[in-house]
């Protein structure tokens, strides 16, 4: 399995290598990221849940082993904060880091390579399990922090709002509508998505990779912050997959299928670049953050690896 693992974080590595190398300006790096955000991992997303069976979408056990990781890695998180002194609304950055992982830009490339094709239609789905509950989170905790901005309603609409934009949502919920009215495809469609579709993967790992090169990381804020940052480390590729893992086995008794490997997959992936997008929003945490991210990656480096290992062997052939 490490023949899979490992060029995709090399894949990584070159994007950091030729970010950190020639320094490309913003506007080069957010022209990447739009093309996989808009174009390629919608395209594939789309395609996936289009073409699966409506039975494939109500996978309970999934669902519920997923978003009991989130939650408890959230819980974690920000009761890691308190202690420390962080009250919210900015407790709720650190439970954001401690639960959100990089599931678009490399859970999905992952679990294609690994499991193949077939692993595409839960991976979207857990990229949207992962995604809403962190953002609605953060979003409704800080407007209701600000005074300005305290009707509950109101920041939930506008939380809900901004996660329908999001183009992976919209994606699995478009592709859904097609699975569900028995919609056909048209060849060209197919054809079309597929194009965009093969290049969500390279991109969005090598689009990573330059991110990760724009993180202001130096060994004195590491030293700094590290015992801040490994408890949400900790809980976000230990705690939350052990949970995850809980769930399917004690609670629903899953089998070991694509979907089982998916869920565990999605839960151990590092910390995602979007918990430093909503840190620089609130203009909070932004070293922690990305200290933690850049921690992450590397860790799973081996953790991924092994769980990845220890599934392929579990999963029928």
């Amino acid at each position: 399995m490490s023949q899979i693992v490992v060029p995709i974080f090399l894949v990584i590595l070159v994007g950091f290598v030729f970010g950190w190398k020639y320094k490309y300006p913003a506007a080069a790096e957010k022209l990447i990221n739009d093309y996989i955000l808009y174009i390629a991992l919608p395209a594939l997303l789309f395609l996936a849940i289009a073409r699966a069976n409506i039975v494939e979408l109500t996978q309970w056990g999934f669902l519920g082993a997923t978003l009991s990781g989130i939650l408890v890695a959230y819980v974690c998180g920000v009761l890691w904060a308190r202690a420390r002194g962080t009250a919210l609304p900015g407790a709720s950055l650190m439970g954001m880091g401690s639960r959100y992982g990089t599931t678009g830009y490399m859970g999905i490339p992952i679990l294609i390579a690994a499991f193949g094709p077939h692993a595409a239609v839960p991976a979207a789905i857990a990229t949207i399990l992962h995604n809403i509950p962190a953002i609605v989170t953060v979003i409704v905790t800080h407007d209701l922090a600000d005074k300005s901005r305290s009707n509950l309603f109101a920041s939930i609409s506008r939380a809900l709002l901004t996660t329908l934009r999001n183009p992976l949502v919209i994606a699995v919920i478009a592709g859904s509508a097609f699975s569900i009215l028995h919609i056909p495809l048209p060849g060209i469609a197919v054809a079309f998505a597929q194009f965009f579709g093969a290049a969500a993967g390279p991109t969005a790992l090598f689009a990573l990779g330059l991110g990760l090169a724009g993180l202001n990381v130096s060994a004195r804020s590491l030293r700094a912050n590290a015992g801040f940052v490994a408890p949400l480390v900790l809980i976000k590729i230990v705690v939350q997959p052990l949970v995850t893992f809980g769930v399917l086995n004690l609670i629903f008794g899953m089998q070991v299928d694509i979907w089982y490997a998916t869920a565990l997959v999605m839960a151990a992936q590092p910390i995602g670049a979007g918990a430093y997008v909503f840190a620089t929003r609130y203009s909070a945490f932004k070293e922690e953050i990305s200290i933690a991210i850049v921690i992450s990656l590397i860790v799973t480096v081996v953790t991924l690896s092994l769980l990845l290992q220890v599934l392929s062997q579990r999963l029928p052939s």
